[in-house]
């Protein structure tokens, strides 16, 4: 038997309501409640909406496909609407997805602040906490940033998601993510988003051992015209942050040539390449003896990169990670730093 439901009529408009859960009217006619959907059926379709396959979104969530499948055909079913295009490319929201979409992760954000407005004390950070850093940042920062983290929330339990800025911030506008440590401002990082700036990372020039200029102290402007930059490849956003200080200092970048990651250019760096823009934060690693590159400070201002953690603003423990912002600045900041 279906259960028992209840429809919000005007009270001239019912007349009774049966066991079966029909709602008749006075007029005779029958009509049947929708159903309402399951928070777990919302969190599946954000979930493919988010990975953009059934297959994906199911090893996401730890089901499987069948059964993820199931539980959309039956949300599309109680809504009365087709959430997604299927084709053998993947699953596609429709417009009216599209609209539900945004409602569903309204009702989602709101179950998330009432647990965690239940079980988190006002001034811890307790339970599972998922970080996500960006590429650039993650071998130098993420050592602080766990000590840190650990050393004053014990009650957390860290899940550490290394990913480039689009996909980071997508995925803490999903949940998938609580917070996410990036270089900002980057025109992903929008309006549902709160920004709390760590540090200032300034950039050095990083060239082969033995070049002319590496004797130098800080280098002047014209002394970096005929410099070919390197830089890396689209997608991370050091990319356009060092397009942005090259412009500054009037270095040139390559266009031909193009590292995948950090480690990469410095590698080429030292194979005489070119020179590359480095932050702070990086030499420690990146410049360490033995490594085929020196540094050298460049004419103030200096470029730099701004160091940011960011949260969604209706996040239940937006007060938390304010607090936990706080507690990153002074140490991030240290990594950062650079001689006078």
């Amino acid at each position: 038997m279906v259960p028992l439901t209840i429809m919000r009529l005007r009270p001239h408009q019912v007349q009774q309501v049966s066991v079966l859960g029909i709602i008749t009217s006075r007029d005779g006619t029958a009509m049947r409640m929708m159903e309402r959907p399951t928070l777990r059926q919302l969190e599946y379709m954000a979930a493919v909406a988010h990975h953009g396959t059934f297959g994906a979104a199911a090893d996401a969530v730890h089901v499987s496909q069948p059964a993820m499948s199931a539980q959309i055909a039956e949300l599309e079913q109680r809504l009365g609407v087709t959430l997604f295009e299927r084709d053998r490319h993947g699953a596609r929201l429709t417009t009216d997805g599209e609209a539900v979409l945004i409602a569903a992760r309204t009702v989602l954000d709101d179950v998330d602040r009432l647990v965690d407005v239940a079980a988190v004390r006002s001034d811890d950070l307790i339970g599972p906490l998922h970080i996500g850093i960006i590429p650039t940042m993650a071998p130098y920062l993420l050592p602080t940033v766990v000590r840190e983290t650990t050393r004053r929330y014990p009650s957390a339990e860290l899940h550490l998601v290394e990913s480039r800025t689009a996909d980071l911030v997508a995925s803490v506008e999903s949940g998938d993510l609580d917070v996410g440590v990036l270089a900002t401002p980057v025109p992903e990082v929008g309006p549902s988003l709160s920004v709390a700036d760590l540090a200032r990372d300034r950039f050095v020039l990083a060239l082969p051992e033995g070049h002319p200029y590496a004797g130098r102290s800080r280098l002047p402007q014209r002394a970096l015209g005929s410099l070919p930059m390197l830089l890396l490849e689209e997608g991370h956003c050091l990319r356009s942050h060092a397009q942005a200080a090259c412009s500054i200092i009037g270095a040139s970048p390559l266009g031909s040539t193009q590292a995948t990651s950090l480690p990469a250019a410095v590698q080429m760096v030292a194979a005489g390449i070119g020179g590359t823009l480095l932050p702070a934060s990086a030499i420690e690693v990146e410049a360490r003896p033995g490594s085929g590159i020196s540094t050298r400070r460049l004419r103030k201002p200096e470029p730099y990169r701004q160091i940011s953690l960011v949260w969604r603003r209706r996040a239940g423990r937006s007060e938390q990670y304010e607090r936990l912002a706080d507690g990153l600045r002074e140490p991030i900041a240290a990594t950062c730093s650079l001689p006078e």
